[in-house]
């Protein structure tokens, strides 16, 4: 859900096919074309990786057959009281540089977008810059020289340069909606926002929307 929410503000998000049987993983794997990414899809599971319920690279029907009985056995020891719907096939982003982008909001400041390294990098170095909501188109495209990992947007060791300029539209976009939803929205964690090579675009691999409710519990959408 969290990925339809910010696809309907104009982030493009990779297709994927929600699967309830091992069978029905396969057929949506062949539509969308090996390889693939599984993942469990449950609001009570926000963080599929430290649940053992990602598999990445899958690349027969096979592979998604044990992909899927494997994910939902440690969805369950991982959280067994929680809502499973089953496990989503994704197709694969396997060119373009991971960065996450992200949404708070401050009692003073207001809505904050945060910038960084995507992946697990960003929790390993805190390579992240952040300002107040709205941005101009001018200051996201400074934003980006605020991070160092943002280095590898302009092309490494033969790699083509990323899509600058799409990327630096996602954070104008991302920081609209955040004042926009003021009050409707807690937090917003996409990661990993895919660059893809200049010309290409963007995708949003994984999001986190949670919305506000009572000091103590929050709700998220998967």
């Amino acid at each position: 859900e969290s990925k339809q929410f910010i696809a309907a503000w104009g982030i493009p998000v990779t297709r994927e096919v929600l699967a309830s049987s091992p069978e029905a993983a396969v057929e949506a794997a062949e539509r969308l074309g090996y390889p693939v990414a599984l993942k469990v899809d449950s609001p009570d599971i926000p963080h599929k990786t430290e649940a053992g319920a990602v598999r990445l690279g899958v690349q027969s029907a096979e592979e998604v057959r044990r992909a899927y009985t494997e994910i939902m056995a440690s969805a369950l020891a991982h959280a067994p009281d929680a809502t499973v719907s089953g496990v989503l096939v994704q197709e694969m982003v396997t060119e373009g540089v991971e960065v996450i982008v992200g949404v708070s909001y401050d009692a003073q400041l207001g809505p904050v977008l945060l910038f960084g390294t995507g992946g697990v990098m960003v929790e390993v170095y805190d390579d992240v810059a952040v300002r107040r909501c709205p941005l101009t188109l001018s200051e996201s495209q400074a934003m980006l020289s605020d991070v160092k990992g943002a280095r590898l947007l302009r092309g490494f060791r033969g790699r083509p340069p990323a899509d600058v300029a799409a990327l630096a539209d996602t954070l104008v976009r991302v920081s609209w909606l955040a004042v926009h939803l003021t009050g409707h929205l807690a937090e917003l964690d996409i990661n990993p926002l895919m660059v893809l090579p200049a010309g290409q675009g963007v995708k949003a691999v994984d999001a986190l929307a949670v919305l506000p409710s009572t000091p103590s519990q929050h709700s998220r959408l998967a």
